[in-house]
């Protein structure tokens, strides 16, 4: 969805008159980890040490006479630095990471795993001490009730469940965005 990632640039053919020195060559960049096609062009995902580069071509000439299509909304800062690594990388020129936006740290990746994991246990049916349980791990589940009313492992399975609810429900337009 490029247009709500700004880690997706669009490239589209350059307009007649525009000297465009390089054509996209898929040896410089890489394999594409991904490489889909549909109505709207054609997407590549490329990965290097980087990080993840993520090109939709609208059609087949943006791919010899590249131009990218660079919306000035809120997300044009990080639009920007995404391209000019594409153009660094497609110079030749040695490439920094991606911007820090739209890399998930170690920490963040695990907890994205830990929502999606409580959000599949309360989604098969599964209570907060099923999350508490399977997710983590906690002996707290087995506690009888007083006990287990009290415990920090059911508030943080009951706010596991919340914060993977509102993750599946659209929250994960934030991460695609940087934020």
């Amino acid at each position: 969805m490029p247009q709500v990632s700004p880690g997706t640039l669009i490239l589209e053919p350059a307009p007649a008159g525009f000297d465009v020195a390089k054509a996209v060559d898929r040896n410089a960049l890489g394999l594409p980890l991904v490489e889909l096609t549909d109505a709207d062009g054609r997407e590549l995902v490329i990965a290097d040490q980087s990080g993840e580069l993520h090109i939709r071509l609208r059609d087949e000439q943006a791919a010899k006479r590249p131009a990218v299509l660079l919306p000035i909304d809120s997300m044009s800062e990080l639009r920007l630095e995404v391209a000019l690594h594409l153009i660094r990388r497609l110079g030749g020129k040695r490439t920094t990471l991606l911007p820090a936006a739209l890399r998930l740290t170690a920490f963040q990746k695990r907890r994205l795993i830990q929502l999606l994991h409580a959000f599949d246990v309360h989604n098969l049916g599964g209570g907060p001490r099923d999350v508490a349980a399977k997710v983590l791990r906690s002996d707290h589940a087995q506690r009888r009730s007083v006990e287990w009313k009290d415990s920090h492992a059911r508030r943080k399975a009951n706010r596991l469940i919340r914060e993977s609810i509102a993750l599946v429900e659209r929250g994960y337009l934030k991460l695609l965005r940087g934020r």
